[in-house]
Formats: structure tokens, sequence, C-alpha cells
């Protein structure tokens, strides 16, 4: 964990609390302490992070405990990465520049907190509000935010100006785009190749052809190669060619691409121009042999340049760029025959090379040549760094693949872990899986330890969904079941109550309540109102209780209940206390609840009506209280059908008087109220309390309803473990 994380969130699960806060002062310097480790290592602000930022930075605020220096470090840290749509970074962004406005200071400290408010705004889908914050600042300042000497924009807040185009662009919407591509134009602001980049790009996202020929114009207009030039602008300039001209590819305007790279090769062009020629070669259909001989021909051209001028000379990026494009159109054996043509030519492969080899292997799910690559890749010089996302991928190929001994994955993730790159969070996942599997509980903490604190929120739940989903299958031994709850409940204290509430339930199904409980009861101990147990989780308890016949469980789970001063009963919630006691052998405690709904505001529901002749049935003297209930039923003139009249006659055939059961099912039929089905039928006979009752029913049934009892024979039945024939009629009732 981050230095000065522990502090934060202390804070704010005594705020979530309500409890007595940390001294502010305490609280600022662990706000000092995780940013300035952050700007020492170069790291990101992880959006879970920037929300306890956030929270802690309000509190010191509120206390007057904030300094200019703390400011400054935020900002220092939001400056690394803008993420996209993630809420907490603009917040923070927008709190450290109205605490710079308390702070005081000159205007040029206030460009960069509102430079960089608008710049994640623009970035997380909030491009119209950073425009309009942008708008009131210029309002504010003397002459929109001029500079008195110059009389130009700062720095700063053209670069927001070009966040803001960049954020509309991201949200396609075109007018507004324009619009404000107008606003950069009266400001002066709208030449820079940035700029053009961005509307350029937004049309690569359309079929404009129009729109794309303009914009690639303007921007090709300002890339004009001289010897003078630097090759960080011979390398941009290429890159835009590459995109159009893969659009082009896409698009089927071949004809346009055709026009573009006559304009390109009009004046022998830099050596990254080549190169993105090569591969619109390639997209049009040139194979490996014709495009080695389109590399002659480039070097060929040398004979017509400056001395002064570098070379064009084929190099492994011309081959990288080459085999790249081969692996997006599923072709390694196309890409093969590239790496051949640089090896001819005495290029030897460098570390991308490699990669773009692991990446096209991975994706044929070739797992071993992938590791070849990757050895082969060990010799290379990696202190760039841009083969980790790759390795990541490798590693996760290798948990997957099921025939990879455990050594040589681990070889893999130490050599990760020795150049203390990032492990991606699917790469964490799957190790954590592997010792789980192998029973290595001590190493998953130590693993989740270490890089679990450092990811995004969308990250941390994809290892949590990944251990969540290893320990709800049932295949899973529940040994390793446990464990694997206990590694969630120590590291990932968000999971979500419904995770919660599944867990819980599948140590019913696994015939563990005592750990169902251990669930429930963790929730019920938690600060935080979305994990807390509600009505629902309550219900979902009580009828897995109900499940598994578990009264321990029910009883524990019930006595929670009476102390949660957070639940209102529902009829519900009563409902499910009657179903749940009465499969746990407790009907005549169960139909107390029934006094319990009947005196609440919300009273009964039909389904409380059967649940409660469910518990007559199986209560000692329940006939009684079902004729009383049938009884007060009727003289309300409570609307009843035959399926509510089957669980009547079905509460009254459970106590053994099947004479007062026949008779009222005669009594009901001279009334003409309603017929007898193989429904009611049904219900009469699974009510009998043993068999030699359910003979005296079926005796009856067979000489009064021969049709019916065949019609209901025909549904088919399941023995009970005392040797009763429960028929499927009915249906099963919810609370």
């Amino acid at each position: 964990m981050d230095p000065g994380m522990e502090e934060m969130m202390h804070l704010a699960k005594m705020e979530r609390m309500r409890a007595r806060l940390p001294p502010a002062e305490e609280v600022a310097k662990a706000l000092v302490k995780l940013m300035e480790h952050k700007k020492s290592r170069g790291d990101v602000l992880e959006d879970g992070q920037a929300a306890l930022a956030l929270q802690s930075l309000q509190y010191c605020s509120r206390c007057r405990a904030v300094d200019r220096d703390v400011l400054l470090t935020i900002l220092a840290v939001l400056h690394r990465r803008v993420q996209a749509n993630v809420a907490a970074h603009p917040d923070l962004a927008e709190a450290v520049y109205r605490e710079m406005l308390v702070v005081g200071g000159k205007v040029g400290w206030l460009w960069k907190g509102v430079a960089m408010w608008v710049k994640h705004l623009s970035y997380s889908g909030q491009a119209r509000r950073g425009q309009e914050v942008l708008l009131e600042w210029e309002a504010s300042q003397d002459e929109g935010g001029r500079e008195k000497e110059t009389g130009k924009l700062p720095a700063l807040i053209e670069h927001a100006w070009a966040d803001v185009l960049h954020g509309h662009a991201q949200k396609e919407d075109e007018a507004t785009l324009l619009a404000t591509w107008e606003m950069l134009k009266t400001r002066g602001i709208h030449t820079s190749r940035t700029v053009k980049q961005t509307v350029l790009h937004f049309y690569l996202r359309g079929n404009d052809i129009a729109a794309v020929q303009r914009w690639f114009a303007e921007l090709w207009q300002a890339s004009q190669f001289t010897p003078l030039s630097k090759p960080e602008s011979h390398q941009t300039a290429a890159n835009d060619l590459h995109q159009v001209l893969q659009w082009c590819l896409k698009h089927n305007t071949l004809q346009f691409g055709h026009s573009i790279v006559r304009e390109a090769m009009s004046d022998n062009p830099p050596k990254p121009i080549w190169d993105a020629i090569f591969v619109w070669a390639a997209g049009t259909g040139k194979g490996a042999d014709e495009i080695n001989r389109m590399l002659s021909v480039m070097e060929a051209s040398n004979n017509n340049i400056s001395p002064t001028q570098p070379p064009r000379l084929a190099d492994i990026a011309t081959i990288n760029a080459l085999v790249e494009f081969a692996i997006s159109k599923n072709d390694p054996y196309l890409a093969e025959r590239f790496i051949a043509i640089g090896k001819a030519r005495n290029i030897e492969p460098d570390a991308r090379t490699y990669v773009l080899q692991m990446q096209y292997r991975l994706k044929v799910n070739d797992v071993d040549g992938a590791l070849t690559a990757y050895a082969s890749s060990q010799a290379m010089d990696l202190s760039s760094n841009q083969d980790i996302p790759t390795v990541n991928a490798l590693i996760v190929a290798l948990c997957n693949s099921k025939r990879h001994d455990f050594d040589s994955i681990m070889n893999v993730a130490a050599d990760l872990s020795d150049r203390h790159a990032r492990f991606e969070a699917p790469t964490v996942a799957a190790l954590s899986l592997l010792h789980l599997s192998r029973d290595e509980i001590h190493d998953v903490i130590d693993l989740l330890n270490t890089h679990a604190f450092h990811y995004s929120s969308a990250e941390r739940q994809t290892i949590l969904e990944a251990i969540l989903n290893y320990a709800l299958d049932p295949s899973t031994p529940t040994a390793r079941t446990w464990d694997a709850y206990t590694i969630l409940l120590t590291i990932f204290d968000e999971i979500p109550r419904s995770h919660r509430t599944t867990l819980m339930l599948d140590f019913h199904r696994r015939s563990r309540p005592d750990m169902a409980v251990h669930v429930f009861n963790s929730m019920r101990s938690h600060s935080r109102a979305d994990t807390i147990p509600t009505i629902s989780t309550y219900i979902s308890s009580f009828m897995a209780s109900a499940q598994s016949r578990d009264l321990e469980s029910l009883q524990l789970i019930h006595n929670q209940l009476k102390l949660d001063v957070n639940i209102n009963p529902t009829t519900k919630l009563f409902n499910a206390l009657i179903l749940a006691y009465t499969a746990c052998g407790q009907p005549r405690r169960a139909l107390r609840f029934w006094d319990d709904i009947s005196a609440s505001r919300e009273g009964p529901t039909y389904n409380s009506l059967h649940i409660t002749f469910q518990a007559c049935q199986a209560a000692p003297f329940g006939d009684l209280k079902a004729r009383e209930l049938w009884t007060k039923l009727r003289k309300k003139g409570v609307e009843i059908d035959q399926e509510l009249w089957g669980s009547y006659l079905g509460a009254l055939a459970g106590n053994g008087d099947l004479d007062a059961t026949f008779h009222a099912v005669q009594e009901m039929e001279s009334e003409g109220r309603w017929e007898v089905s193989k429904e009611v039928l049904g219900k009469v006979m699974n009510g009998a309390p043993n068999r030699a009752k359910q003979k005296v029913v079926e005796s009856w049934g067979r000489e009064r309803y021969a049709v019916l009892w065949e019609e209901l024979e025909r549904v088919g039945w399941e023995e009970a473990g005392d040797g009763r024939r429960i028929f499927r009629v009915g249906r099963e009732v919810e609370p």
C-alpha cells in the first residue's frame, strides 16, 4: 500500500461512521506523503486514490490545513496521466483550483490550476463543462486573459483550449467540435499541429471523405521536410500519413490513398514516410517479394539526396511496421516472411520484433511459440519497457493453458518483478487463481498486497470477479472457496453487497451454513451503507436456511434482525420467516409471524395466506388456526380463488382430520363456489401427514373423482423421506 493511504482510508471510515476524526495535520501529512511518493516514482493517481485524496483535501480545507506546497504537489501528480471517464480526477482538480483561489498568489499560479481542471474535465467526457470553465476564467481576466507583455494567451490556456477540442472530438459531436474550432480561430490558436490532428482524427472515425481530405491537406502542408527539420517531426508526419492511408484501406477509397502517396513521394521524403508507404503497399495487396523490391528502390534513391540528409535505409523499424500490419490482418505467415526479408538484408530483430512475435503467436494460441520469442527477447535492450504489456499477456496465457509447469510461469513473472515492472490486473488475477489452486494462500495475499492497491477501481474489480468466480465454481472444493472468500474480505473491502450475498447463498448450497452466517455477519458489521444487509439480504438468508433446513443459522440471523435498527420489517420479510421456520420444523413459531403481519399497516398478501396455510398444515392443531383464518377471510369478503382453497384444504388434511377435509370439499362444491381440480386433489394428498392417511385420500379421490385422479397421476409424484407421495402440483410459494 502506498504511503499515506492507510491514514486517508481511516479518515474515510471515520467519516462514514460519524466518529471522531483524526487531526487535520496528520491527514495533510498523509496526503503530501502519498503525492510525494507518486511524484518520485512517476506513478499515476488511480481513481480510488483520487477519491480518497479529494476527501482528505476537503477535510483539510475545512480545518484550514492546506498550503501552497500541498496543492503544487497534487497538481504535479495529476499531470502524470489523464484518465478517460473517471469522475474522481476532475473533482480533485476542481478542489485544488478552488483551494488555490483561497491561498491566493500570482495569476500564473492560477493558470496551472484552471488548465489542469479543464484537462481532466475534457478527458472524462465533460468537455462542455471544461469549455464553460475556460470562458468563465477568460471573463474574469483583463483582456480575455491575455498576457500584458505579448498580448497572447498563456501557453497553458492554449493547451487547455486544445484539450476542450479533444474532449468534443471524443464525444463525436461534429457541430460542437466545429463551433469550438471557430472559437480557437478567434483566439489565434487554431494553427497548431495538435489542434489540426485532433480534428483530423475525429473525421477518421467516420466516413466523410471530403472532411478527411480537407483536414489532412491542412496538416500535411505543415509538414515541410527540410534538411533542418527534426527527426521527431518526420515521425509525427509519418504517423498521420499512416492513419489516413489505413482509413483509405478500410473505406476502400484507394484513389484518394494513391493521390496522397504520389504527393508524399514527389520529393523523396524522409525514411519514416517511406515506411508508412510500404505498409500501404502491403495493404493494397503487394506481396512480400514486391515489398522487398520497393525497399531496394528506396535505398537507390539515396543517390539523389544531399549528403547532409540522413540516408534512406531499411532498418528494423521498417520491418516491424510491416510485421505489425501482418498481425492486424491475422496473417502470421506474412509476418514471418517480412522478418525473413529483414534477416536477408542483415537487419537483426530488436526487442520490438520479438514483442510482435509474441503478440501474433498469442493471437493464434501458440503459447509455446510466444514463450520462445520471449526467451529470445531477453538478450535485447528492454530498458524502454515496451514489452511489459505483452509479457503480462504471456503470463495470463501460460496460466490459462494448463499445460505449462508452475516453474515456467513463475520464471516469467519473476522477470517482471525483478524489473519492478507493472503487473496488469488480469495477470495478478491469473496468478492469484494459480496460487489458490495450489493452496498457496499466503502467496496470494502477498501478491495482492503488493499490487492490488495500485490499481483503478475497474482493475480491482477485474481481480475481484476472477477470484469470486473461482470461489463460486461448483467444482471448487469448499475449503478453497472459504480461502478465496477470506482473501476477498482482506484485500477488497469494496466487495458489493450483491457479491457477498451470492457467496452467502453458495455456502448454504455447499451445506456450510456456519460459513454463510460468517459472510452475513461481515456485512452486518460493515460501516458502508452500500454493504450492510437490507431486507432483501435477510430474506435471501432466511430462504437459504429454509432450503437447507438449518434451524441454527436461521435463529442466528433472526437474532441479528431483532437488533438491526436499520430494518423496518415488511410483509415480505415476515413471509420469509414463516416459510423458514416451517421448513426448519418450527411451524408453531412460524405462525406467530402471522399475527405481526395482521397487525402491520401493510397487511397480508395472497402469498402470506398460502404460506400461513402451509405452516398450519405442518403445525400441531394447525387445522384450528386454518379454520379461524378461513372464516375471517370469508367474513371480510376477501376474493378467494381455487388455488387458495386448495392451500386451505391441505392445511386441514395436514392434521389428519380427513373427514373434515372431505366435508369442506363437498360443502364448497354444493355452494357452487369452486370445482375440484387435479391441483386441489394433489394439495389434499400432499397435505396428508403420513402414507396411511394418503391411502385414505387416494381411495376417496379414486371413488369420487376418478377422471381427475388419473390426470393427477399423469402429473407425477416424488417419494418423500417418510414414504409419502408428493405430487408435482401447485406453485413454489415465494415470500
